[in-house]
């Protein structure tokens, strides 16, 4: 009976100890779980740089407040960053952060970063970006730069002083004085000079190209649509018609 009893409790034992290990691996992409590679979590992290902190070291998930000097690194972080030159986040970022010259992160941002220099996402955004330079693979919300923008794939409204460049689909508003750069523009784009090559929306410039236009309206100077029998028109050009032509 013993014996039984002993191997009934070993099973529970390792049942339990399987399911809280599959619900951790699950949890690590998770927003309630913890981030990728993380000692623990703390409300509070100040310092003077990372790993120069309290608590010390490079991998704590922050669920609150992060302040350092110089320069912040953590797993993920959730609540408000300040640091007053650079920062990294090595896994998702919830909220806002703020950094003198870089916002870094590795992962998905769902919030606000500021900066005056760069805001460098090599995963997902979706909020808000403000900088003088931004990055990142996808970007849904709003983007104002002093300068640039490059991502991949872009939805909502965007700024920059000299050029916005959208590697695939653009879909909302891109303002620039310089130049809108877009594979697939879904929406309006205005700048000295725009370009898409594929163009379902508007462009307003001095200069508008688009190689495809299947429906959409060019307004400008110069006004080019490669697919048109006419391929360059001044005022205004563009297509509509149906998708089955």
């Amino acid at each position: 009976m013993k014996t039984m009893k002993l191997a009934l409790a070993t099973a529970a034992i390792a049942a339990c100890t399987t399911v809280f290990a599959a619900d951790a691996a699950a949890s690590d992409n998770d927003v309630e779980g913890q981030g990728i590679g993380a000692i623990g979590w703390t409300p509070v992290q100040v310092g003077l740089f990372a790993p120069v902190s309290i608590p010390w070291g490079f991998d704590w998930d922050v669920k609150g407040f992060d302040l350092d000097l110089f320069y912040i690194e953590t797993v993920k972080l959730q609540g408000l960053g300040i640091s007053g030159i650079a920062s990294r986040t090595r896994d998702n970022q919830d909220g806002l952060l703020i950094s003198g010259v870089c916002n870094w992160t590795d992962a998905a941002v769902r919030g606000i970063d500021i900066t005056l220099g760069a805001n460098l996402g090599f995963g997902d955004v979706y909020g808000v970006s403000i900088a003088t330079f931004g990055m990142r693979n996808l970007m849904k919300g709003m983007d104002v730069n002093l300068l640039a923008s490059c991502q991949k794939d872009f939805v909502g409204w965007q700024t920059s002083g000299v050029c916005n460049f959208t590697e695939g689909s653009c879909a909302g508003a891109s303002f620039a004085l310089a130049l809108n750069m877009a594979k697939i523009e879904k929406g309006l784009q205005v700048a000295a000079i725009n370009s898409a090559e594929e163009l379902t929306g508007v462009q307003i410039g001095a200069i508008n190209i688009a190689h495809e236009c299947r429906k959409g309206l060019q307004i400008g100077v110069i006004n080019i649509v490669l697919d048109n029998k006419v391929k360059i028109l001044p005022i205004a050009n563009g297509y509509f018609g149906s998708d089955e032509e």
